[in-house]
């Protein structure tokens, strides 16, 4: 049988670290300067040069209400001495080593029959799960942002609390508050999961070893900790709801901002279906769980700290319960905002670094059947449908070993529940899960046969193998970054799976790079409402941009006229909302279909000198001097335009004119 010998005497735990490190960058990328930062970055590059985005509606907006604070100081601060680039890129290998090192601490202090590689487990299964995100916040992302940053504080604060509460709450307690100055509402939210643990843990003194003045000394280092984030952004509270009344603000913040992160009703059935399999499997991992063997070789209770957690994990259920009762039944617009299905991300979380141990007992059994077990729940953690069959496997599995059944019963009977699953997927799974499930299998099966009746265990060229094998790609996407910006496709493919340099890699950032070299500073810009990334690489100020919304009343009330305003929408903002919750896309190609009349307009009314729109079909050429607009530039799909000075005039002469 296929043997895996620690990894640890022969590969320090920290370099093992550094090898998942390369593998999650190959696999997963690492994707600077898109999505969320694509909004956020320019509010950091703003604040270290006032002179830009000085007109651009979304970025001033944080003038008056500003949750970012505390981690663009920590950007400004990385960012200054090393570069954008730089800074960013070891914000996020410190962010990646503070949520392995949270995670390892945990599972060991939970699983110390395990042994020390627990913790690596952990890790893995953390870093490979997708499955279940409702809220739709990953456990750990490829892009450097503040919740990231927050999330890996609070592991490590978690994990000094429930591994040794007597010394952990001096640890847990600034962990936290340095969480809250970088993300508010993660750091209050973990702060809020660790006191009522406090509390818990005390009420359970004798099976968690938490006297009652530990936790009143806990509760009080929290209290302290939390202080300076709630007095920093408390003193904006007065300017979120100044300006709208509460159905309008609601509307515009919760069901039109953001209801993917806010709204549980409105997540898929196989994301809850999945995220309700984190419960079960944490069940049966502490259902399951070998109790420690003694010195005289007696049973003894289960480690103190895998209550503590057990009580976390109940604990931080019971506060989603009640989130779920405060944003459907009540509809709490400020219980809403705090965005408390956050934590349900750190659910999954605990639930892993429970897992962890329940694999690592199952590997060690050293059957193929029991790694077999071990391999679907990894696997399956990549898709929501594949983790629910993996789990269903688990819990049958798991009862067959109830009963008196024959091994090679219990086999078939497991083999058929999975051959069950896996023809479900094949009908039913939009994301092929049963592909991976059945390539993992296979794989398994081939190395056991391969190397049966051998062990496998570190040595230097092996080492090196591994991690060249790990690092390969994005080293060679940080040595490619030259020739990408020569516009070598091959080269380009790697820059845009691990984006260490600010390298263009699609159509909209390249228009943006040319804006920024051939239009003035002052130049304001209006384009499709979709792309998000126009305005931080242009360095322009850009009129309107979805997915770039501020979120006090004032701000969103402008985010909003401006919205409709981009996509020709006359209504009341009810009706705007419904149509933008049937048929999102189509609402925003209604931009495209304007004329280049009623583009040359609406950039008029924005305040705009430039237009981004699809480029021209046809043989148009770049001189059409009877037109509102003048081509100056296209880029691939798209191409800018300038106002003419002749059309912005007739079209304010006429605005000003109209009745």
């Amino acid at each position: 049988m296929l043997e895996i010998k620690n990894p640890t005497p022969g590969l320090p735990k920290w370099l093992a670290f550094v090898l998942i490190f390369g593998l999650f960058l190959t696999l997963r990328g690492y994707h600077s300067r898109d999505g969320d930062q694509a909004y956020r970055l320019p509010l950091l590059l703003h604040r270290q040069d006032t002179g830009l985005f000085a007109d651009d509606p979304f970025v001033r907006a944080f003038d008056a209400f500003n949750p970012h604070r505390g981690y663009l100081t920590l950007l400004d601060l990385a960012s200054r001495p090393l570069g954008l680039s730089t800074g960013l890129a070891a914000l996020f290998a410190l962010t990646f080593a503070l949520t392995c090192l949270g995670l390892d601490r945990l599972a060991r202090a939970v699983w110390p029959e395990a042994g020390p590689h627990v913790g690596i487990v952990a890790v893995v299964l953390v870093l490979i799960a997708k499955a279940g995100n409702v809220g739709t916040n990953h456990l750990f992302e490829a892009m450097l942002l503040d919740r990231l940053i927050g999330f890996a504080l609070g592991w490590l604060a978690l994990a000094a609390a429930v591994e040794n509460p007597a010394r952990g709450w001096r640890t847990a307690a600034p962990l936290l508050g340095l969480a809250m100055l970088i993300h508010p509402s993660v750091g209050l939210q973990l702060a809020m999961l660790l006191g009522a643990g406090w509390v818990g843990w005390a009420l359970c003194s004798t099976k968690t070893a938490v006297s009652r003045g530990v936790a009143l000394r806990g509760l009080a280092a929290l209290g302290l900790a939390v202080g300076p984030g709630l007095l920093m952004n408390l003193g904006q509270g007065s300017k979120l709801f100044a300006g709208l009344s509460t159905e309008d603000f609601r509307l515009l913040s919760v069901e039109l901002q953001g209801p993917q992160h806010m709204l549980p009703h409105l997540w898929r059935t196989p994301q809850w279906l999945a995220w309700s399999c984190y419960i079960v499997l944490a069940l049966l991992a502490f259902l399951q769980s070998r109790p420690a063997e003694g010195r005289n070789g007696t049973s003894t209770a289960a480690p103190a700290a895998r209550i503590r957690l057990a009580i976390l994990l109940g604990l931080n259920l019971l506060g989603l319960a009640v989130a779920w009762v405060a944003v459907e039944w009540v509809q709490d617009l400020r219980a809403t905002l705090f965005q408390p299905f956050r934590m349900a991300t750190v659910f999954r979380g605990l639930a892993l670094v429970a897992v962890s141990g329940r694999l690592v007992e199952l590997w060690s059994r050293g059957t193929w059947a029991e790694r077999a077990r071990a391999t679907l729940l990894t696997v399956g953690l990549a898709g929501d449908w594949a983790f629910v069959v993996a789990t269903l496997v688990e819990v049958a599995c798991t009862a067959l070993e109830r009963t008196t059944i024959r091994p090679a019963i219990r086999l078939a009977l497991a083999g058929t529940v999975l051959g069950l699953g896996l023809y479900w997927l094949t009908r039913h799974d939009t994301e092929s899960g049963h592909l991976p499930m059945l390539a993992a299998i296979a794989s398994l099966t081939v190395l056991t046969f391969a190397f049966r009746g051998r062990s496998l265990s570190w040595n230097r060229r092996r080492l090196v193998w591994a991690l060249a094998g790990s690092w390969a790609v994005p080293l060679l996407a940080l040595g490619a970054t030259g020739e990408a910006l020569r516009g070598r496709a091959w080269a380009t493919s790697l820059v845009d799976r691990c984006r260490f340099a600010a390298v263009p890699v699609d159509d909209i950032e390249r228009l943006a790079v040319w804006c920024r070299d051939h239009t003035p500073r002052s130049a304001r810009f209006i384009g499709p409402p979709g792309p998000k990334t126009f305005r931080l690489w242009s360095l322009r100020s850009l009129a309107f941009n979805r997915a770039g919304s501020p979120y006090h009343a004032e701000g969103l009330a402008d985010w909003s006229a401006r919205f409709r305003d981009h996509v020709g929408f006359d209504g009341p903002d009810s009706t705007f909302v419904r149509a933008y919750l049937t048929d999102r896309h189509g609402l925003e190609r209604r931009y495209q279909a304007m004329s280049d009349a009623e583009r040359a307009r609406l950039a008029t009314r924005q305040g705009a000198s430039h237009i981004v729109a699809a480029a021209p079909s046809g043989r148009a050429t770049m001189a059409n001097d009877d037109g509102p607009l003048e081509l100056i530039h296209v880029e691939g799909r798209y191409a800018v335009y300038r106002v003419r000075p002749s059309s912005a005039t007739d079209q304010v002469t006429l605005r000003d004119s109209a009745p």
